[in-house]
């Protein structure tokens, strides 16, 4: 009789634990339906994502356009000025002084290489300033599609037991099918800002380095307008009209173009605009 008291307990407690079952049961079906939805926003974010690298990508291109381009025209502006230079000291009378005259031409030698350095030095900054960029906006990339690929469906389970306690486990999946459902859209909205950005601090970078540049250039042209004075002045030089209208103006003409005071120059964005236009952008 006792036994049979025993397993009659036992039965009931097994009803009671049967019970429970179903609900363990509708956790992993709710699991499984929310599954598609987890698929979903992977591929909404990996698209996501790779517009936004494909976007960066493009302004990263046009950056270096604008940048070589700049660094294009500067040094050829500084090589077509020291040509017609050198075409008025190779071409002097013989009773101007030839010692003076190389005096001269040692000078524009040193102010040219003197161009050089500076030019260089806008460039390599502008350089590692791009690559800090780029390491910025990749790391929120990175950041970002962590958070969303990695949110966590099978995290419910930390610390849960489906079979004692699955209406927590259901709470939990309850939650996340809400978040999921706000996860997309915004995200759209935080890629454009976040290229945008971006983008805008590319141009900052762009509008730096034609600032050197134009600095760099300035001291280039007053070194042109120094020679000049010299070979006027102390040399007694003539000036000798150019044999095309392709080299540049020499002489009284070219040291007022050269001497423009800061507040004449091009902004970079000047600059800008006109490098786009020679480039279809």
């Amino acid at each position: 009789m006792k036994s049979l008291v025993i397993l009659a307990v036992l039965f009931v407690g097994l009803n009671i634990v049967q019970a429970d079952r179903p609900k363990t049961k509708q956790v992993l079906s709710s699991l499984n339906n929310l599954r598609p939805r987890y698929r979903e926003i992977q591929d909404f974010v990996i698209n996501t994502l790779a517009d936004a690298r494909l976007n960066s990508s493009s302004k990263i291109n046009v950056f270096h356009q604008d940048v070589l381009m700049v660094k294009e025209t500067f040094v050829v502006q500084g090589i077509l000025k020291e040509d017609a230079l050198l075409f008025q000291i190779n071409n002097q009378p013989k009773s101007v002084d030839s010692i003076c005259l190389s005096f001269v031409q040692t000078l524009v030698d040193s102010f040219i290489n003197l161009a050089g350095t500076s030019y260089s030095n806008c460039i390599t900054d502008v350089g590692e300033q791009l690559n800090g960029q780029v390491i910025k906006f990749y790391g929120e990339l990175q950041q970002d599609e962590t958070e969303y690929l990695g949110i966590g469906l099978l995290d419910v389970f930390k610390g849960e037991n489906i079979y004692n306690d699955p209406d927590r486990i259901q709470a939990k999946l309850a939650d996340k099918t809400y978040n999921l459902e706000q996860y997309p859209e915004h995200m759209k909205w935080e890629m454009y800002d976040l290229v945008h950005a971006f983008g805008k601090n590319l141009d900052s970078l762009s509008y730096k380095y034609i600032d050197c540049m134009t600095d760099g250039e300035q001291l280039l042209n007053n070194g042109f307008s120094l020679a000049y004075t010299h070979m006027d002045t102390t040399c007694k030089a003539v000036a000798i009209p150019p044999p095309s209208a392709d080299v540049e103006s020499t002489g009284p003409e070219y040291e007022a173009a050269a001497s423009l005071p800061m507040r004449q120059r091009k902004t970079p964005q000047q600059i800008l605009q006109h490098i786009h236009q020679k480039l279809g952008l």
